[in-house]
């Protein structure tokens, strides 16, 4: 049986781990799973569009500029209230549940 997505799955996964393993803020999570977050790219679900928009948007949330974006991400989720950091957390674990 193969595997779709490996790479992604990989990494979302390690993402989903530093956001619920971890005793620290919710923000926090986030700037560790954000580095997770960036080593998945938009081509990895290239084969799927609905897929792409779902992957845009959490990128776009969590990392808005295009510059050194895990900057950004770390800035981004540092100034976010606890709902938008949930709300975030909730849109990736949601989003790994539809690549397994």
């Amino acid at each position: 049986m193969d595997v779709k997505y490996p790479n992604a799955r990989a990494h979302l996964f390690d993402a989903i781990r530093a956001l619920s393993t971890s005793p620290d803020s919710i923000q926090a999570r986030l700037i560790d799973a954000s580095e997770s977050l960036l080593t998945v790219t938009i081509d990895d679900f290239a084969d799927d569009p609905e897929l792409v928009v779902k992957f845009t948007r959490i990128l776009d949330k969590i990392a808005v500029d295009r510059g050194d974006a895990e900057a950004t991400a770390a800035e981004t989720a540092a100034y976010m209230s606890d709902a938008q950091a949930s709300i975030l957390a909730d849109l990736v674990c949601d989003f790994f549940y539809e690549i397994v």
